[in-house]
């Protein structure tokens, strides 16, 4: 069972949308750095593996140096995307408590 949205809950989501402006773009660019990071490890351990490119890349791929910060690279998305969608239903409470109390004002429908 939902609680109904107060002016009180609305104020709460948009302080949180406030406080979380920074900190949202810091984790997204936490996702991109970890994944520029992965690349970069995945190319120079092929760089240094021998062997045809299918086998070059199996390497790469499961080289525990790369799967480590692909890892690194999954925890960022994941923390990333937990804040955004924190952000994306605090946006919805917004939202329907603008339409409920645009409903207050207009009164019953007769």
């Amino acid at each position: 069972m939902s609680k109904p949205i107060t002016q009180d809950r609305m104020e709460q989501a948009l302080q949180y949308l406030t406080d979380t402006d920074e900190s949202c773009a810091a984790l997204k660019s936490d996702v991109e750095r970890m994944d520029y990071r992965a690349d970069a490890i995945f190319d120079a351990i092929l760089l240094r593996s021998d062997g045809s490119v299918a086998v070059k890349e199996a390497l790469a791929g499961t080289h525990p140096e790369y799967v480590a910060a692909k890892e690194k690279y999954f925890d960022a998305l994941k923390d990333h995307e937990a804040i955004k969608n924190r952000r994306s239903t605090e946006a919805i409470v917004i939202d329907c408590w603008r339409s409920l109390n645009s409903n207050r004002r207009m009164g019953p429908m007769t």
